[in-house]
């Protein structure tokens, strides 16, 4: 049942998104975003209007009674990662690229009628995974926010699945693509993950997890609560996306 619902929201999402993302992005985002994001956009929307073979799944992590990690602030994870992952939404509308969201709202998406709350978690990660799993020709980007008992780490940082070499390339141009446009001077690298991450570490299609940032740290926390902070990292996020894309068409 959630497969189905998931599939059938994000066709009628689809018809939708493609009426009103370039008039939402460009008359909303483009406003706060700053003029040097703005042309990028209108660059790259231009040049990306080809078909590709694969489904994004964009997961933006948590959700409902599962609040992630908590900001110094109070702030919850799963609302900075779901207003990120609902704006590279929109990018990925513009940009033409298939995509579907895991979660639109602030929802779990376990199964109905679930008693106890390690129930509910278990049935909302496999769900997640099963989506992947279902979607032909796949590639997964987790949205999540990272949190460390040193607050004076910050910085975004991907993590790449093992288990498809493409992982690893997806991740690098998610990691090249931030740190060109949003945080030049972060020097994080990319990590492999372990079985701590299940999606990744269950995941045979080209698999992500974006930690956008820090929110033990003030600073970082404050700016991941801006929309227009949210706004650039969903296009960062997006255009890496985008390029990690066209290198597979042309290697095809």
């Amino acid at each position: 049942m959630f497969l189905q619902s998931i599939i059938r929201c994000d066709l009628l999402k689809k018809i939708a998104g493609i009426l009103i993302a370039a008039v939402l992005i460009l008359t909303f985002f483009c406003r706060l975003i700053g003029t040097g994001t703005r042309r990028a956009i209108e660059a790259l929307s231009e040049e990306s209007r080809k078909s590709f073979h694969k489904t994004v799944i964009l997961d933006a992590g948590h959700g409902g009674e599962d609040g992630g990690a908590v900001g110094v602030d109070g702030s919850l994870e799963k609302d900075i990662n779901l207003a990120i992952a609902n704006a590279a939404s929109a990018f990925l509308t513009l940009f033409g690229i298939a995509h579907i969201s895991v979660r639109t709202t602030d929802k779990s998406v376990c199964d109905e009628g679930l008693k106890t709350v390690r129930e509910r978690k278990r049935s909302d990660i496999l769900n997640r995974d099963a989506l992947v799993r279902s979607t032909e020709n796949s590639l997964l980007v987790s949205i999540h926010q990272n949190h460390y008992s040193d607050a004076r780490y910050s910085g975004a940082q991907m993590f790449y699945s093992s288990n498809n070499p493409s992982s690893e390339i997806l991740a690098e141009q998610l990691r090249q693509s931030i740190i060109q446009g949003l945080q030049p001077d972060n020097a994080r690298e990319n990590k492999a993950s372990g079985a701590n991450i299940y999606l990744l570490y269950h995941a045979e299609a080209p698999a992500v997890l974006v930690e956008c940032g820090f929110i033990s740290n003030r600073n970082e926390v404050k700016k991941l609560n801006d929309p227009v902070y949210d706004a650039q990292m969903a296009f960062y996020i997006s255009k890496g996306i985008l390029n990690y894309l066209n290198l597979s068409e042309e290697t095809c």
